[in-house]
């Protein structure tokens, strides 16, 4: 009796061990089926919403002629961040009085979360003067554009995604021009790191 006992016990903890919840930052091979690889992906919405400040461009030299670097680093909140921060350095080419089409040749954009994992993104397209309906009255140019996410660090590695920005630039109380940020799209992660 005393072994039988010794025996389920055994086999209880053995079980209790093998139902316990494991990381799964599994490498993926060639070899690999890419149906198992997906099955271990989640395709989620994604939704950013972040203020931005120019700051002073440090890439100038990756810029061609006729084309201006500008750099914004942002803060606000986002699905599957809390609290994020962005990065935007690009080259951008005047099209207009207020107007200018980017990333010109350049361009490093990120998201981060507060433990420090990044987001790679590329956006490209055009800011054009003015507003649009839906905007407040203090923009002073708009830009629409497609984002496309590429791969990222700790939690947003592996990560693939796409949306449409809603931004606009705007003067604000201080006299200072920023940006406002609204980003909507998907987002597939691994499943567990969301």
């Amino acid at each position: 009796m005393k072994k039988l006992l010794t025996t389920v016990i055994a086999m209880a903890v053995i079980g209790f061990m093998a139902s316990c919840e494991q990381s799964d930052d599994r490498v993926y091979d060639e070899a690999t089926p890419l149906k198992y690889q997906a099955s271990q992906m989640r395709t989620l919405g994604l939704n950013l919403v972040f203020t931005g400040n120019y700051e002073f461009p440090t890439h100038g030299a990756e810029c061609a002629e006729g084309t201006f670097p500008v750099r914004n680093a942002g803060a606000g909140t986002g699905t599957h961040f809390k609290k994020l921060t962005s990065v935007f350095e690009f080259c951008v080419r005047p099209t207009g009085p207020g107007s200018g089409s980017y990333p010109e040749g350049y361009i490093n954009a990120y998201f981060e979360d507060e433990n420090g994992d990044r987001l790679f993104i590329e956006v490209a397209g055009e800011v054009f003067a003015g507003r649009v309906p839906g905007m407040p009255n203090y923009a002073i140019s708009y830009f629409k554009d497609p984002f496309v996410i590429l791969g990222g660090t700790g939690k947003f590695e592996g990560a693939s995604g796409e949306g449409v920005t809603n931004d606009y630039n705007f003067i604000n109380k201080d006299g200072i021009q920023q940006t406002s940020h609204h980003w909507q799209g998907t987002i597939t992660m691994k499943k567990g790191k969301n």
